[in-house]
């Protein structure tokens, strides 16, 4: 049997359909299913492969599933392509419309699609032998506490369209239906309520008892004030995110304002160590115990610190919690310089979108602004307004191959600014955790960022103006007041 359908995932879930929810499946087995678990293989086959007619695309060993969808797509237009979205967020939703994609499913509407597929080639339903398939169908539509959802068998209500997630209700003003429509059960991929996630049919599974153990963020107080998010961001690894969202984070509080330095380089952020501060609250410590949010606070002329957790494995479930996060701590600090990773992930867009301001680095490599060039393309794709950014060319010296000139010419005319090369210094005392040594030194670095951000920051809260190293200290240096020039002539 040729395959007509073909699943991308990760060799873990190769070897473990439970999963995806499908426990007691053989995905080898299974004649009519290609399976492919890295990007490449996937592309190259599938570029080839027109009897092929849809792809699921749930993860891969080497490229984020929503990327992986979209170039899919992209390579064989025809062909429908479907997001498993698990825990999906509308940021994910928007993007894979972006995208093209046809369609996300849920856990359990991709577990329905599984059997109906398996079902359809002969395999009789009691033989399935899959954990995931419902058996107990209720005569009408049912709503679960895991999501919203019409079961087998159900008649689609009237005016369900209005009711469907972002994905389903932009293809239904456009008249775009998926070709499987009307044989496979309709599924809302929005959750039922704030917070809530969709999981697979063995509800019972230790993973889903821990998670619903454990306690939820509260994103209710303080709200007199929404913090102004800063992102930090590049096309590409070395562009000196670190180094400056740390001095960013030291500067603001210089400023006078009440700072927080979030690590978002969920898996080898070292804000701890370049801030100097070895015991700082790690997200998934913060995720999990959440009043210990509310105590996050600076010292001095030291920012708060919100730092990468500790185990790089944690990072996938933290980001499904980013929007959450974000709505906890946006109210209680009055700037949130955010530090991102090479990689481009969903938390990242999550922080894009809701950004002030981005700061978008390009240092002087050729490689380092090409790869600028393809993230705002990227974001163009994922519907993420690029208005926000600051594009910054970084390590500028003299002789140095770019300018903000060169840059802003490559991203067709944007306005781009300088931060100065900093030398030797800059390595030396952040990897010693001395960021305050070399705003005090009034590195060149230190200074151009100092001028940038005074020029991007909301005016300080006036609370903030007794405070030591606040305002009355920014106007010293860059800042200080020049005396008006006394006129020449006669006394």
């Amino acid at each position: 049997m040729t395959p007509s359908i073909a699943l991308c995932a990760d060799s873990e879930s190769m070897k473990q359909p439970a999963l995806l929810g499908l426990a007691g499946e053989n995905f080898a087995a299974q004649e009519w299913l290609a399976l492919y678990s890295t990007a490449e293989e996937a592309r190259a086959s599938l570029r080839a492969d027109a009897a092929v007619e849809e792809v699921w695309v749930a993860s891969s060993d080497d490229m984020d599933p929503i990327n992986l969808a979209a170039a899919v797509k992209r390579d064989r237009q025809a062909r429908g392509v479907y997001l498993l979205a698990f825990q999906g967020t509308g940021s994910l939703w928007s993007r894979a419309h972006a995208a093209g994609v046809d369609a996300t499913l849920s856990h359990q509407a991709f577990v329905e699609r599984y059997l109906r597929e398996k079902r359809r080639r002969g395999v009789p339903r009691a033989a399935s032998g899959c954990a995931g398939e419902r058996r107990d169908v209720p005569a009408s539509g049912a709503v679960r506490a895991e999501g919203v959802r019409e079961d087998v068998g159900c008649a689609r209500p009237a005016g369900a369209a209005a009711a469907t997630g972002p994905l389903r209700a932009a293809n239904a003003a456009k008249g775009v239906a998926p070709a499987w429509a009307s044989a496979v059960p309709t599924v809302v991929e929005a959750p039922a309520a704030a917070g809530a996630l969709e999981r697979p049919a063995a509800a019972a599974s230790a993973q889903s008892r821990a998670e619903a153990a454990r306690p939820r963020l509260d994103v209710q107080a303080p709200a007199q004030r929404q913090a102004f998010l800063l992102p930090v961001a590049s096309g590409s690894g070395g562009a000196g995110k670190s180094t400056v969202a740390v001095l960013a984070a030291v500067l603001a509080c210089k400023l006078g304002h009440e700072t927080l330095l979030l690590d978002f380089d969920l898996q080898f952020g070292d804000m701890r160590e370049m801030l100097g501060v070895s015991d700082a609250l790690a997200v998934d410590e913060g995720l999990a115990a959440p009043a210990r949010l509310a105590h996050l606070a600076g010292e001095g002329a030291r920012p708060a610190l919100l730092a990468a957790p500790r185990r790089l494995e944690a990072y996938e479930a933290i980001a499904r919690d980013a929007p959450a996060l974000m709505d906890c701590l946006m109210p209680r600090f009055d700037v949130i310089v955010a530090n991102t990773g090479a990689a481009w992930r969903e938390e990242h867009a999550v922080l894009l979108e809701r950004s002030s301001k981005a700061l978008f680095l390009v240092d002087q490599r050729a490689s380092s602004l090409r790869a600028c060039k393809h993230a705002i393309e990227l974001c163009a794709r994922c519907g993420i307004a690029t208005s926000p950014f600051v594009f910054v060319a970084n390590r500028c010296a003299k002789g140095a191959p770019f300018s903000s000139i060169d840059v802003s010419c490559a991203m067709q005319g944007a306005h781009a600014v300088e931060l100065r090369e900093g030398g030797p210094d800059v390595e030396g005392l952040l990897s010693a955790g001395m960021p305050l040594d070399l705003v005090a030194d009034r590195n060149d670095l230190c200074a151009s960022l100092e001028q940038l951000l005074a020029d991007i920051l909301p005016p300080p809260p006036q609370a903030a103006e007794g405070r030591a190293g606040t305002v009355s200290d920014a106007s010293r240096g860059l800042f200080r007041k020049r005396r008006p020039r006394r006129k020449r002539g006669v006394a």
